[in-house]
């Protein structure tokens, strides 16, 4: 069973990789003593793209060709956005911290792991996103740490589809991934039969890299896009 939004990298992805220029600043704040300038886009902006594409996708715009700096200063916008603070990032955090499998005493689970949250909290509600028709941002967690400054390895991308495999037991998420522009196989392949278990998510482009993932809190923004 396989189900398509409409959306497709190649048409609707930035062209351009998700790499800027070492000292890109995400923020420029004007001060007194001069602008104040926050954040390395060397670091990526791999969640403002992905808002930024589904921006485009929702109120039918094209896709700009390359990243000039109006579309530079939308996406680190959209950045800011995706991150819905304080609580997206705290969902980041509270992934990379949780262990993968469930920690259970005897029949008891007593702590609920990463890879059961993500089959059984976030992929129901990734499927009904994408079974409206409409892609599902989502974020990604790498790595497994309490440290706070390891949030930034983490990473955003964009479902708009999924294959299910006959038994029920596996699914192939089609997504944008904005490391990879222009790539309309990229997948992340989530095994859905043993919830309690740490069971990595596969993705196409780099291996089992992936340790849960939740769906995003985008909100379609008032106007579109303009640069």
């Amino acid at each position: 069973m396989t189900v398509r939004t409409g959306f497709t990298p190649s048409t609707h992805g930035f062209p351009f990789p998700n790499w800027f220029p070492p000292g890109s600043p995400v923020v420029i704040l004007p001060t007194p003593f001069g602008p104040l300038k926050l954040g390395d886009a060397n670091a990526g902006l791999c969640g403002g793209m992905v808002y930024a594409a589904l921006d485009l996708f929702v109120y039918g715009q094209p896709r700009p060709e390359t990243a000039t700096p109006p579309v530079f200063r939308y996406l680190c916008q959209r950045l800011l956005e995706s991150w819905n603070l304080p609580f997206g990032v705290l969902k980041y955090y509270d992934g990379q911290r949780r262990p993968g499998a469930s920690r259970m005493l005897g029949d008891l689970r007593i702590v609920e792991g990463l890879t059961r949250q993500t089959v059984l909290d976030e992929w129901p509600k990734v499927r009904d996103l994408l079974d409206t028709g409409r892609p599902a941002p989502l974020g990604l967690v790498t790595v497994a740490s309490f440290d706070p400054r390891q949030l930034v390895k983490n990473h955003q991308v964009l479902a708009h589809g999924y294959t299910l495999s006959p038994d029920g037991d596996r699914v192939a998420l089609h997504i944008y991934d904005p490391n990879y522009p222009d790539d309309d196989t990229a997948t992340l392949t989530l095994r859905l039969d043993d919830p309690d278990a740490a069971v990595p998510i596969a993705h196409s482009c780099e291996g089992e890299t992936v340790r849960g993932l939740f769906l995003s809190g985008y909100a379609r923004p008032p106007e579109p896009p303009s640069w």
